[in-house]
């Protein structure tokens, strides 16, 4: 496939502007590019000259401009996280007639976005735009866990662990090891941690970057969910959230770290489910928040 070498410089440096902390020089730009100077002071200025870069301070330091943002809000705003997790809450109601949630986590809470009831008896009060806690929900916790370390501490020090009942984790040396569970297995449980009786399954959905932006959740009674259902509910919940977070723009393989547990874990999903002929919600009643 034939390339046009000056845009792949082009896009190189924009990389290397994006990855850095702070605004470069044109030396430094060479020096890590090992591009001659005059071939980086021709990209630089064809990025000036269409608003991509801007100069800082002084004049002599790049960073990259607003317009790089704005054309990722538009990507954003093609992307409905609402519109693509739909079908999969659906399905998932449909096969495990229990309640299912989407949330989306913000100052350090998580937010119900969508909810579909399930069929049986039991119910849930959420409602659409209601908060939550992180450290005892399932929803919370499947972000935490892949969530970068240091915003993962700051959430639970600003936080903290509050007891809802008699099983919630309030230390911080247990809420890692939980953490550290979830991030093995590509799902979280709360285990009758923030409503009596009640358990929950939950799964991250990840962006491009492959970070976690929300969150699915089945959730039921503890008399009919086993911890033996949960984790068949987990395994099939793993699956069902891989179709947004690739709708959302993550893709095996991201360059992001965080993504990499959870996509061998769907990775290896996956091909037990293509032996079966395709990508299926399958198993055992389950419940999330």
């Amino acid at each position: 496939m034939a390339q046009s070498k000056s845009l792949a410089k082009g896009l190189a440096v924009l990389d290397v502007l994006a990855a850095s902390p702070r605004p470069l020089t044109a030396v430094q730009l060479s020096r890590q590019l090992k591009y001659p100077r005059p071939t980086l002071y021709r990209i630089l200025d064809t990025l000036l000259l269409h608003d991509f870069v801007m100069r800082e301070g002084d004049g002599a330091s790049y960073r990259l401009s607003f317009k790089v943002l704005d054309l990722g809000h538009q990507l954003l705003e093609r992307t409905d996280l609402l519109g693509a997790s739909r079908p999969v809450l659906q399905r998932l109601e449909a096969e495990f007639r229990e309640t299912v949630h989407l949330a989306v986590h913000q100052d350090g809470r998580m937010v119900y976005l969508d909810k579909c009831e399930g069929s049986g008896p039991f119910c849930t009060h959420s409602r659409p735009g209601s908060r939550v806690p992180m450290h005892c929900t399932a929803l919370g916790k499947a972000i935490l866990a892949f969530l970068p370390a240091t915003r993962t501490r700051a959430i639970l020090r600003t936080r903290g662990m509050p007891r809802y009942t008699a099983r919630t984790i309030v230390s911080s040396a247990a809420m890692e090891r939980e953490l550290s569970t979830i991030r093995r297995l590509g799902y979280a449980l709360d285990d009758v941690e923030f409503e009596p009786d009640v358990r929950c399954v939950g799964a991250p959905i990840l962006d491009h970057r492959g970070q976690p932006v929300a969150a699915i959740s089945v959730s039921a009674p503890a008399s009919r969910m086993s911890l033996n259902r949960a984790r068949q509910v987990g395994s099939a919940l793993r699956l069902a959230v891989l179709q947004v977070s690739q709708a959302m723009g993550w893709r095996p393989g991201s360059r992001a770290a965080v993504s990499e547990p959870l996509a061998r874990g769907a990775a290896g999903g996956l091909a037990a489910a293509a032996g079966r002929g395709g990508v299926e919600v399958r198993g055992p009643r389950p419940s999330t928040r």
